[in-house]
């Protein structure tokens, strides 16, 4: 079983960057309060398992919808687009819990494959 090393605050921002994510959007993700994430931002610690976890599984799923629809920019907006099939919400909205999570991986899996409705 490969370990991953560590990641650092600095992780986060990367992403959130990258796919232009608010910051209460990343509280959202990753499960943490306004004043955590202040004080990540200012000391840029080691992240703690469950939020290296919640950060991992952030990045997994952006990179498989950046692998779906090879655009940045269409990615971004997809993320950030209410789903019918996600109650409501957006995929970005969806990814702070794991059943969420599986929800948005499952529609990427069926998009990719042409299966809808």
């Amino acid at each position: 079983m490969t370990q991953t090393l560590p990641k650092k605050y600095e992780a986060v921002q990367a992403v959130s960057k990258r796919f232009q994510v608010g910051k209460g959007t990343i509280r959202n993700i990753l499960g943490i309060s306004e004043s955590t994430q202040s004080r990540y931002e200012k000391t840029n610690p080691i992240l703690k398992l469950a939020l290296a976890d919640r950060l991992e599984r952030f990045e997994r799923i952006t990179q498989q919808a950046l692998d779906l629809f090879e655009d940045k920019a269409e990615t971004q907006r997809w993320l950030a687009t209410p789903k019918e099939s996600l109650g409501g919400q957006t995929p970005l909205y969806a990814l702070a819990t794991d059943s969420g999570s599986k929800k948005v991986e499952e529609l990427l899996y069926r998009a990719e494959y042409g299966i809808f409705g």
